[in-house]
């Protein structure tokens, strides 16, 4: 049921107007201000937005960062990328050449153990061209494993050198002076010296290398070759062998070796052939080999 809609009436309670509580709520204007325009423009990072009716600054040439305006005693905050966190590990690092670091360590290991020297060196080689290659560090230390190993190397190969000529030098003056084998008499004792026909006169009743047993002279004529002198010499010198020892030479435990001329010597009228006898097995002799039917 429904009733017509009248005019209010005082009296009655329901039509007196009543107010609801606003809890709190701040009355809303009537007319609220509108929000200022936003100006368009670039805007680099953290820079706060320019007060209304102020310009922006012009935007930065390219390629570098625009300083926002701060106001006076402050820092501009980092670019991006700048600090912890930001960018990428490693980046800008160039890796070192693990051979040029093992170069260094064996040539400087020289002055211990010798024989890295020569390592050093080897290895500085292959380092330079890899970081050629590849475009790695570490030029400085290969080159320094090079120079020092280098160095190294050259002092021990010297006194290895000196070592052998003092030795050499101590054996002939043990040995007396040295001359050439040509120059011995059949029967005549020597040991050996440091050049190919050079020979130390020696005792025969002491420890020797050999004993001249005959010096026999080639037939006149061109020279027949390496070969054929080769031949004639050792025919002619096992003849004598038997003839001085007393026992062919096929039968006799002793050595026999000789002398014969080359060709620059045949062309100048040498034809000597010097024939000696060794120990068995060329071991030292410690008396005369004549007549000893060995």
């Amino acid at each position: 049921m429904s009733y017509p809609q009248g005019p209010p009436d005082p009296s009655r309670p329901q039509d007196t107007p009543r107010g609801f509580p606003t809890y709190g709520r701040p009355p809303e204007p009537v007319n609220p201000p509108s929000p200022p325009p936003q100006a368009p423009g670039w805007q680099a990072p953290g820079q706060q937005p320019a007060p209304y009716g102020q310009p922006y600054p012009p935007p930065a040439p390219y390629g570098q960062q625009y300083p926002p305006p701060t106001p006076h005693g402050q820092q501009h905050p980092p670019p991006y990328g700048y600090g912890y966190g930001y960018g990428y590990p490693g980046a800008g690092m160039v890796k070192t050449n693990s051979l040029a670091i093992a170069a260094l360590v064996c040539g400087l290991g020289g002055l211990v153990i010798g024989l890295s020297a020569p390592v050093g060196v080897g290895l500085g080689i292959a380092a330079l061209v890899q970081i050629k290659r590849r475009g790695e560090s570490g030029k400085g230390m290969a080159i320094g494993g090079i120079v020092v190993g280098g160095l190294i190397t050259a002092f021990g190969v010297g006194l290895l050198a000196l070592a052998l000529i003092i030795g050499f030098s101590e054996a002939d003056s043990a040995d007396g002076p040295s001359t050439r084998v040509d120059s011995l008499a059949v029967g005549e004792c020597f040991n050996e010296g440091w050049g190919m026909d050079e020979v130390h006169r020696r005792s025969c009743s002491e420890e020797h290398d050999g004993e001249i047993v005959a010096n026999v002279t080639l037939p006149a004529g061109p020279y027949p070759g390496d070969g054929e002198v080769d031949d004639l010499s050792r025919a002619r010198c096992d003849a004598e062998f038997g003839k001085y020892v007393g026992t062919p030479r096929s039968q006799s435990e002793l050595e026999s070796d000789y002398w014969y001329p080359e060709e620059d010597d045949w062309d100048s009228g040498d034809r000597l052939v010097v024939c000696a006898a060794y120990g068995p097995d060329y071991d030292l002799l410690t008396r005369t080999v004549k007549d000893s039917k060995r």
